[in-house]
Parts: C-alpha cells; sequence; structure tokens
C-alpha cells in the first residue's frame, strides 16, 4: 500500500502546483477534454461527482446565501 501512497502524493502535489493547474486548464478546455467530461458527466457516477464538487463550489463561491440554498434545492429536487 505504500507505493500507492506515494504515487497518490506525488499526483496530488502535481496537481496542487501551478505547472499541474495549467496543465488540467489547458486539457478541461480542449476539445478532448471538453469530451471526456462531457462523456465521464452522463454517467452516474459522473453525476454524483459533479454534485459532490458543486456543493463545495458553493461555498467557495461570493455569491449570496439565497442563491447557493436555490442551487442546494433545485439538485436535491433532481436526485429525488
Amino acid at each position: 500500500m505504500g507505493a500507492i501512497d506515494g504515487i497518490q502524493g506525488m499526483v496530488a502535489a502535481y496537481l496542487a502546483s501551478p505547472r499541474g493547474q495549467e496543465a488540467i486548464r489547458s486539457f478541461l478546455s480542449s476539445p478532448q477534454g471538453k469530451e471526456a467530461i462531457d462523456t465521464y458527466l452522463s454517467t452516474p457516477e459522473g453525476q454524483q461527482m459533479a454534485r459532490l464538487l458543486l456543493g463545495r463550489a458553493l461555498d467557495r463561491l461570493k455569491i449570496s446565501d439565497e442563491v447557493k440554498d436555490q442551487i442546494r434545492t433545485a439538485l436535491a429536487e433532481a436526485e429525488a
């Protein structure tokens, strides 16, 4: 297990670095990246991950709590 933890740490460090963030940004804005994201988001796992990330993103966005609550309510209704 130690090797996996080491690899995960290396990946996490790279993704947190300016170079890693630029690589992510570049990939996500490319046609291949957009297609990959769209494909992933069409799966149940992708939908679950999107809700998780959106919830965390809402906590950090500088928008009113009312708007955050509306978004959370809409997400909860869509899940039901």
